[in-house]
This record gives C-alpha cells, structure tokens and sequence, in this order.
C-alpha cells in the first residue's frame, strides 16, 4: 500500500514545509493503480478527494488523571526530502497532516505545542490517507520520550465526534541514539494503544 511507502519516507526523510523543488509527475491518494508514483523523485501525491478534512480539529482523552489532547491540520503539498552535507538524493510531495499536542499528567504539565509553529529544521509528525482506507496512517512524535511511533487513526460514527487514537508501542522509531535511552526505563510519555478522543475544537 502506499501509505506504508509514505510513512517509511516521513521517518528517514528530512521533512520540510517549504516548497523549493520542482515538482515533475502527479499521482492521488484515491487511485491505487498509480502506487509506484507516490515515492518516485519529484512526484506530488495528492488529496483529491479531501479525505483529511474529517480529521482536522483538536481532539481530547481525558482519563486516569491524565488530558491528552491532539491538534491535526492539513498541509498541502508537504516537502519529504533525503538530503547530505547539502545534497538532495531524493524528494517528493504529499498532502498530508501534521500533529501537535498537550499531555497534563496529575495536573502537571508535560509537553504542549499546541501553539507552536513548526520550521524547517523540524521533525513533523504526519499522516496520510488513501481514499479506500477509513483512517488515517503516519507518524505521531512523542516529543519526552523522543520516538516517532505508528499513529492509526479511525474516524467513529458518533455524536459528539470522537476518533479511535491507536499510537503503537511495538512499532516505533528512536529519534536518538541508542545508548541514550536507558535499559528499563520508560519510554513513551503519551497513551499509547487504542484511545477514544473527542472533539472539542
């Protein structure tokens, strides 16, 4: 599937906002049969359908003594580029969304970015979704913990609206060299497994 080669980009990948490299073939996240496309140098996989319209907004968990609550926003045309001392290997583009969150634990304050503006020398978590999918596949960065973990995300059929919110704790990605994390020591600092959110924004 195409996503999973998304992913797989967005993890090794130098991810940028700004849009500096031509862009030299088009595919869509609505037709499978264009698969190859999506990771080839200079291609741009498009939203057509506006599939991450539905996952846009701020959504909360607010359990056990614990808030959590993510931003989602789209951003078009995002920027995957593998690049050394200077050099552009490869590069493509991808409407994708990007994540941004608040953890509270027992009332204190562990990380928020809610507000924050993300800059080209940032890692961006983001996720993408194919139109025969019905949730969205990426990325999500637990910022304390320093590990870019599988995120599912499932839209569900409820009034007010809530999503199932599944960051793996089997399938991540240590953003740090091993010999920082300590043996035993605890790893993610966000929920991990399957979460209920609800929208509040």
């Amino acid at each position: 599937m195409k996503l999973y080669k998304v992913l797989f980009t967005l993890l090794i990948f130098n991810c940028v906002i700004a849009q500096e490299l031509p862009i030299t073939s088009y595919s869509s996240f609505a037709d499978l049969s264009d698969n190859e496309n999506d990771i080839k140098n200079g291609n741009y996989t498009v939203d057509t359908n506006n599939e991450r319209d539905q996952y846009v907004g701020t959504w909360e968990y607010n359990q056990n003594g614990i808030t959590f609550q993510v931003k989602i926003e789209k951003i078009d045309q995002f920027l995957n580029k593998a690049e050394h001392n200077g050099q552009v290997h490869s590069y493509n583009y991808a409407d994708v969304v990007t994540f941004k969150y608040k953890l509270i634990k027992n009332g204190i304050t562990i990380h928020d970015n809610l507000n924050y503006t993300f800059t080209i020398n940032d890692i961006i978590p983001t996720a993408t979704k194919e139109t025969t999918d019905n949730f969205l596949y990426g990325g999500f960065l637990d910022y304390n913990g320093q590990i870019m973990a599988t995120v599912i995300i499932t839209r569900l059929n409820s009034i007010p609206e809530k999503i199932d919110f599944n960051v793996s704790p089997m399938a991540y990605y240590l953003l740090q060299p091993t010999e920082n994390y300590i043996e035993g020591q605890q790893l993610f600092f966000i929920p991990t497994g399957n979460i209920e959110m609800t929208k509040i924004d």
